[in-house]
């Protein structure tokens, strides 16, 4: 699996209803080539956790939206070369981000500022912050040396690390892990493999994820695609003159549309 596939072979091969292997190098490529494409339509390079450093105009004003969203964190802004400090209470001056509900698909997030301005200038302010699908310190406890995430709004796709509960890091691995070590188990995504030593101890599990509504448009589309190749050009079909089949050769259907829609980035005017 690619890193920005938005599906797995799995995923498509049972909606297709296949068993054997006979087309997956082709079903793997048309996921790789299907999730570049709805990234472009979504007009974003990952819906993973990522690190951004955003670029721009001072407006004058004292807020501005952030381009990439949801927003997971604000590490730094500096506007005209002067760090500003996050605001720790609502009686200090810096900057505070408008927070997500951890609930996707979410929306365009607002970075305000208290006793500062965005001095109006060109490419005068660089924001760093993390943005992308994530659930952050999922509790579990481990038993038998494993844990497998709840992953309730999408398939886990990418580790972001885990700690004891008392914020302590664990070591990740890749070989049997040791006490405070873990280790991504081997050819099932989201489930995690922890020393004998560690069973009882509660984890906190963060991690990126594919949004279920983008990995159900991915896969309409591949199943859809694969098909074409059966009936490359035809819009309708025949079937002993007796019955007409007719297809719909759009590349989005409205379905798609629909599922892909709340995700997608508006171009600021």
């Amino acid at each position: 699996m690619a890193a920005n596939d938005l599906c797995t072979l799995g995923d498509v091969k049972a909606w297709l209803g296949r068993s054997d292997t006979n087309s997956d190098a082709v079903l793997a490529s048309l996921i790789t080539r299907t999730s570049r494409q709805i990234l472009s339509y979504l007009r974003r390079p990952t819906v993973l956790p990522h690190t951004l450093n955003e670029i721009r105009d001072g407006t004058g004003g004292t807020s501005l939206v952030l381009r990439e969203w949801p927003v997971l964190s604000v590490t730094s802004l500096v506007v005209c070369g002067r760090a500003v400090p996050p605001m720790l209470s609502f009686a200090t001056a810096g900057f505070t981000s408008e927070p997500w509900n951890g609930v996707p698909p979410g929306r365009a997030q607002m970075l305000a500022l208290g006793g500062y301005v965005f001095e109006q200038d060109l490419q005068n302010v660089s924001i760093a912050y993390r943005a992308g699908y994530q659930i952050s310190a999922e509790a579990q406890a481990v038993a038998n040396g494993a844990v497998t995430v709840i992953a309730p709004y999408g398939n886990w796709a990418c580790d972001g690390g885990v700690t004891y509960a008392n914020g302590s890091p664990l070591v990740q691995v890749s070989g049997a892990p040791a006490v405070g070590q873990y280790q991504l188990t081997p050819d099932a995504p989201g489930s995690y493999s922890f020393n004998a030593g560690d069973n009882g101890q509660t984890v906190l599990v963060t991690y990126g994820y594919v949004p279920a509504d983008l990995a159900d448009a991915t896969i309409e589309l591949v199943a859809e695609r694969f098909k074409y190749a059966q009936r490359i050009g035809e819009t309708s079909h025949s079937l002993g003159g007796n019955e007409t089949v007719a297809f719909d050769n759009a590349r989005l259907t409205p379905l798609v549309t629909r599922l892909l829609a709340p995700y997608r980035h508006v171009l600021p005017i």
